[in-house]
């Protein structure tokens, strides 16, 4: 355990241990007491590192955001109600404390307080801390922080105000409420995924939440820069994420095919519509594999690996994409029917041997044991920063070579940092601590 009690995480390589091995204040300390060489330390608290952020979001799409943030080393203060917290911490499997593993690792590196924002002096609480930090995090619906005088204009005019919602902040939708799996089909995805004879099909995660997170960690980071090139004279802007528009983000060429051409991509099973030969195959063993021949010389070879050189791309009929699309059902049984007639590893070496794109469906526990992942630390294994047990984390991403993020502590128990940060950050006292808890605004 580090000197100001902060737990340690456990990492597989050196770097990584470096990074996890300093808490948030060391970073701070290091970095203004450095001599200007760039050392390790320094490098692994983040790029983040001296941004403030002040995280009301909540459930998956905020945390999200917030533990991005974080991990690459922003100083993330995670608000929540007191008694019940957020709605993360008791979805799906819970440690022994209660707090699900979920939060154990969306809730990584944050410091968590609670104030009750219904109340007025909770309120006011939440806009004392704001004038101390750079970034505003938050996903009520639109119109809730305004009503609680704490939206954009209420508050210190160079703030960078995130806002994540199911529709956006304007529109006729904005008002209404946007969870993932509603967004996810408004957003066109649950249109494009799965068989057109039977209903849209929903992955088992919170993709558009995941996704809208990220949009608003991007578009913060977007306004930081802008705020630093400008010697931070400019005013701070709101950045609006929404989940329909994340989702609506990854469309690809959908959109303008349609406008050109009247084409409405429709759901492609387990292939992609406009990309022949790109599928999911069964092998002789009954598993799974995936092959994308797609290239012109990339499908050369495929072919020749199943015995078929005769319909490479070199065959007019096969020369390029469209040709293929118009003879998509013929290909594709001719390379169902050769990976059928093999094993799942049979099918791997040969087309890695041929170079050509393919790969097994992982599962959950399948990734946990790959080298491929292991030897590029994807997990770490840290405590919350009262201790407690340990839980295996996965990392966030990118990996970056000078600025590594790092998993310093895992989500904390409910309000583990409230007395510490309102003494900190407002100067409270002991008694007003006690008040405020008396009254339940923290």
């Amino acid at each position: 355990m580090l000197a100001n009690g902060r737990q340690l995480c456990r990492s597989s390589t050196l770097g990584a241990r470096w990074a996890c091995y300093i808490s948030a204040t060391d970073c701070k300390t290091l970095h203004s007491t450095s001599d200007g060489a760039d050392t390790e330390r320094d490098r692994s608290c983040g790029p983040l590192q001296g941004i403030k952020v002040l995280d009301l979001g909540q459930v998956v799409a905020g945390n999200f955001c917030g533990a991005t943030l974080a991990y690459f080393g922003a100083d993330v203060i995670k608000v929540e109600p007191p008694g019940t917290g957020d709605a993360l911490r008791s979805l799906r499997t819970t440690d022994k404390s209660g707090n699900s593993l979920w939060w154990r690792s969306y809730g990584r590196n944050r410091r968590c307080i609670t104030v009750d924002m219904r109340q007025e002096e909770g309120r006011h609480i939440i806009k004392q801390l704001a004038n101390n930090v750079d970034v505003l995090v938050e996903n009520f619906r639109p119109g809730v922080m305004e009503k609680w005088g704490l939206g954009p204009k209420d508050l210190k005019p160079d703030m960078i105000y995130a806002r994540i919602s199911g529709y956006g902040q304007t529109g006729p939708k904005s008002q209404l409420a946007g969870y993932a799996s509603v967004c996810e089909a408004y957003g066109g995805f649950r249109h494009l995924n799965g068989f057109a004879d039977r209903p849209p099909v929903r992955p088992n995660m919170s993709l558009g939440d995941t996704l809208a997170g990220l949009h608003a960690a991007f578009g913060i980071v977007m306004a930081l820069l802008h705020r630093q090139r400008h010697d931070s004279k400019v005013p701070g802007q709101v950045v609006d994420a929404a989940i329909s528009e994340s989702m609506f983000n990854m469309l690809e060429g959908c959109i303008p095919e349609y406008v050109y051409s009247g084409h409405d991509r429709p759901p492609s099973g387990s292939t992609i519509s406009g990309v022949v030969p790109s599928a999911t195959m069964q092998s002789k063993d009954g598993k799974y594999v995936i092959i994308g021949g797609n290239g012109d010389s990339v499908y050369s070879r495929l072919m020749a690996a199943v015995g078929r050189p005769d319909m490479a791309s070199s065959n007019p009929l096969y020369a390029t994409n469209t040709h293929r699309c118009q003879r998509a059902d013929e290909i594709y049984k001719v390379i169902g029917d050769w990976v059928a007639s093999h094993t799942h590893d049979e099918v791997l070496a040969a087309m890695a041997e041929a170079r050509v794109p393919s790969g097994p469906i992982l599962s959950t526990a399948d990734i946990y044991k790959e080298d491929q992942y292991r030897q590029r630390n994807m997990f770490h294994v840290a405590a919350p920063p009262e201790g407690g047990e340990e839980v295996t984390l996965p990392a966030m991403l990118p990996v970056m070579t000078g600025t590594p993020g790092s998993t310093r502590w895992a989500g904390p128990d409910l309000g583990h940092h409230t007395d510490e940060l309102l003494k900190e950050q407002l100067n409270l006292d002991s008694d007003e601590l006690l008040r405020l808890r008396q009254q339940k605004v923290i």
